[in-house]
């Protein structure tokens, strides 16, 4: 409590300078034909409702620049002859922090009449997407509770998507879908989980590596994905960075009780056409764990950052990467007698956890001429991330069933795509990615005196994995306006895995009628793979008779599914949108296992390298969602949306069982308000509250084999019967509170956050105590409160 009345101290005296003169900032950027990406000049933008007028003319490069404008939010509008006149809303401005925008103009399809486009933060960037596609808004990542400037942990609370009981984790199962379905972007390109304490192979972890500081925006992708993205069946999250300031520097900090995170952009040059932008982050526990050496804290730090370049004709260059670790560790309790104390936690139990990921790459753009443009990308990313663990005898001297884990997984991908504009009704796109891909993967079971001796005989392995391949992805696709009512989206994705030598070639399909100026039909179709992690192909195990080694499961196939979703959307004001989806999943191919009856999407787990599998699963997913959406407008939004749905899966035995997702219902809902105080002061002040809930009906997991347990030592599941046990429903309840202050220089914020605002924590599911030789329940996080400040220069 005293370091909150500090920093509380501190923003009042911070926020109590004040002048005569009125608050007002700059906001500059740039227009472009949104499928063309050539930048539009002699665009008239304005701000809408200023008295005097206030605007700008873009320039040759697309370019334009309005000073002098109040603090506050304010909507801006892009007009030009030929397209459709673009109205942005709620555009932020504070004190101190120039605004900075790309907007991009679509050319009017209609042949007379001036057509008015409002921005919706809700629509993606590719137009290729007619169902199951939500941007998340810059904005819309610091407004929703406990969202920690986390795209997943926002998506948490969108349709079809199932929510971890472990809400200190941002891992999501979309559609029943594995949580491992989900594919990472960044500036387009496939890159590895970009999150603190991932695995390899996982889509998850505590938090991702780059702050919100750093986005354009997010576009999330749930079913029936377009031709662009493939290796991939549950969904997408398409991140891209934003370019830094060209012409000012300017910086922000925050403290909260996660750590401090300093960001900083500028020019690189007088020209303004180079800029940088960057972004650290270093976590609160790895002070203090430099201090008091607890041992038991998450530790992380992370690194992201852009560079930008634009060149006299108009092609930019851009340098883009992140970056960081997380450890965590846990020693054995020394008072022996505390272990079999049923009213205790202490448990003789200790490991350390570290996990490194990174991903670097450039980008470069090139105008061939005035409708036809090329992209090409070479990136590298990678994770690592090991484990040592051990049990402590009572002896307090001695450790056995001591084992030690490392994964490597590392990529280098290179993509290359041409855009053409043929008409204002059609434009095509394709392109290439080529990914070259190693891993290394062992678990080993070993005397502990052996234990950081990573020069281990293969006898001691009951994991070994080690290997490379090549994937190549090729993709077409064409969007058709075939008349002032109906679009029609057409493309195919193909996928050739030199591992194996197989080929999948992928329809995808979507079209859309426009019925009125307020009600669409959409609907979209496609066919979607995705290759295990390497380290299953590639994994070893040892003939115990003959000592031969084994390759079980190099012939693996890729797990297929069908997606289709039909869509009504109906724009009810400029405000409200309701949204109704019905789907239809239909999974095949599904890696499961030879003897157990276990999936991808249910009691598959990473245990299972080096276990016989093959591709004869199926299952299925559908549902209904419903979604009532108010846009941020006069301080006030309101998400709402319930998700109806059931995911099953087969393995070889023919028998019908429920996906560890499958929750069946799903109702999220967020509210909230931000209201500008002390209305006549030049130095305006905003107090926003917001408040999100989620209910999720419960999950399933496989029982805990308390014999085997017993026997083996460490916890053994029931995986001849697994998904036979429930966990608890989920009832989730977040808030915040901020209050935002603006002056001549700088603004800064104060913000208060409550996780679970109830403290319910949920049965999770089981572990196996050892020393009690029975099983004990795992539950999910308690109410964490998060309080934080932050001010931007």
């Amino acid at each position: 409590m005293k370091f909150c009345f500090t920093l509380l101290a501190l923003v009042t005296a911070l926020t109590s300078f004040s002048s005569n003169s009125e608050t007002t900032q700059t906001i500059r950027g740039f227009v472009y034909d949104k499928t063309t990406n050539a930048p539009i000049p002699g665009v008239k933008v304005l701000i809408v409702g200023s008295n005097p007028k206030q605007g700008a003319i873009t320039d040759a490069i697309g370019a334009f620049e309005i000073t002098g404008v109040s603090v506050g939010r304010h909507d801006i509008s892009f007009s030009y002859i030929g397209y459709s006149t673009f109205i942005q809303k709620e555009v932020r401005f504070d004190g101190g922090e120039e605004t900075t925008l790309e907007v991009f103009l679509v050319e009017n399809t209609k042949e007379l009449g001036e057509v008015i486009v409002t921005s919706d933060e809700r629509k993606v960037r590719n137009e290729a997407a007619l169902v199951s596609a939500r941007s998340l808004a810059v904005d819309e990542l610091s407004r929703v509770p406990v969202a920690l400037d986390d795209p997943a942990r926002v998506a948490r609370r969108f349709p079809g998507v199932s929510p971890s009981p472990y809400i200190t984790t941002n891992e999501i199962a979309i559609r029943g879908n594995a949580a491992r379905g989900v594919l990472w972007r960044l500036d387009g390109i496939d890159i590895y989980n970009p999150n603190h304490f991932g695995q390899v192979g996982g889509s998850g972890g505590s938090l991702t590596l780059f702050s919100q500081r750093l986005l354009s925006g997010t576009d999330f992708y749930s079913g029936a994905f377009p031709a662009d993205y493939g290796n991939a069946l549950g969904g997408v999250f398409d991140v891209r960075f934003r370019n830094g300031n060209t012409h000012k520097r300017q910086h922000s900090f925050q403290l909260n009780l996660l750590g401090v995170d300093f960001a900083t952009e500028g020019p690189l040059s007088k020209s303004g056409r180079a800029s940088y932008i960057a972004n650290y982050r270093l976590s609160a526990t790895t002070l203090v764990e430099q201090f008091l050496s607890l041992g038991f804290l998450p530790i992380y730090q992370d690194l992201s950052f852009k560079f930008h370049f634009k060149t006299k004709k108009g092609a930019t260059f851009n340098v883009f990467g992140i970056g960081g670790t997380s450890s965590t560790s846990q020693s054995p309790v020394l008072d022996t007698a505390a272990w079999s104390d049923l009213n205790s936690s202490a448990t003789n139990y200790g490991y350390y956890s570290r996990a490194i990921t990174g991903t670097v790459g450039a980008s470069y753009v090139k105008p061939i001429n005035e409708r036809t443009y090329m992209k090409a990308t070479l990136v590298g990313t990678g994770i690592q991330s090991t484990l040592d663990g051990w049990y402590l005898q009572k002896d307090l001297i001695t450790a056995d069933t001591a084992f030690f884990r490392l994964e490597r997984d590392a990529r280098v991908s290179v993509q290359t795509y041409i855009n053409h504009k043929f008409s204002n009704r059609h434009t095509h796109r394709s392109g290439i990615i080529v990914h070259g891909m190693g891993t290394n993967v062992q678990a080993i079971n070993k005397d502990p005196d052996f234990i950081g001796d990573v020069d281990y005989p293969l006898t001691d392995t009951t994991v070994f994995s080690h290997g490379q391949t090549a994937m190549v992805q090729a993709y077409s696709r064409s969007q058709f306006y075939l008349t002032e009512n109906w679009q029609l989206n057409a493309g195919v994705h193909a996928i050739y895995l030199a591992y194996t030598g197989e080929v999948s070639v992928e329809p995808r399909a979507g079209a859309r009628y426009q019925i009125n100026d307020k009600n669409s039909i959409s609907l979209g179709y496609g066919l979607h793979s995705q290759m295990d992690p390497l380290f299953t192909f590639t994994a070893q195990t040892r003939d115990t008779i003959t000592g031969a080694t084994l390759y079980q499961n190099r012939d693996l196939g890729l797990n297929k599914a069908h997606h289709a979703t039909l869509a009504y959307y109906s724009q009810w004001s400029d405000k409200w949108r309701f949204g109704a989806e019905v789907y239809y999943q239909y999974l095949f191919n599904m890696t499961v296992g030879v003897d157990l009856p276990i999936s991808r999407i249910g009691g598959y787990n990473r245990s299972f390298e080096s276990t016989d599998l093959n591709n004869g699963g199926t299952g299925q997913n559908y549902g209904l969602e419903l979604a009532l959406e108010r846009s941020f407008k006069e301080g006030l939004y309101v998400i709402t949306n319930v998700s109806l749905f059931n995911s099953t899966y087969t393995a070889n035995d023919n028998v019908e069982r429920p996906s560890q997702y499958n929750a069946q219902i799903i109702f999220n809902g967020i509210i909230g308000k931000e209201w500008r105080v002390a209305k006549k002061s030049d130095k305006p002040k905003f107090l926003s509250v917001n408040l999100s809930g989620t209910f999720s009906g419960p999950q399933y997991f496989t029982a805990l084999d308390l014999e085997e347990s017993v026997e083996a030592g460490f916890f053994v599941a029931n995986f001849e019967n697994p998904n036979t046990e429930k966990q608890d429903a989920l009832l989730l309840i977040d808030a915040s509170i901020a209050y935002r202050s603006n002056k001549d220089k700088f603004n800064s914020e104060l913000t208060l956050q409550i996780s679970n605002l109830f403290n319910r924590r949920p049965v999770a599911g089981v572990i196996f105590d050892r020393e009690r030789e029975e099983q004990s329940f795992v539950y999910g996080s308690g109410i964490i409160p998060i309080l934080g400040w932050r001010v931007s220069f």
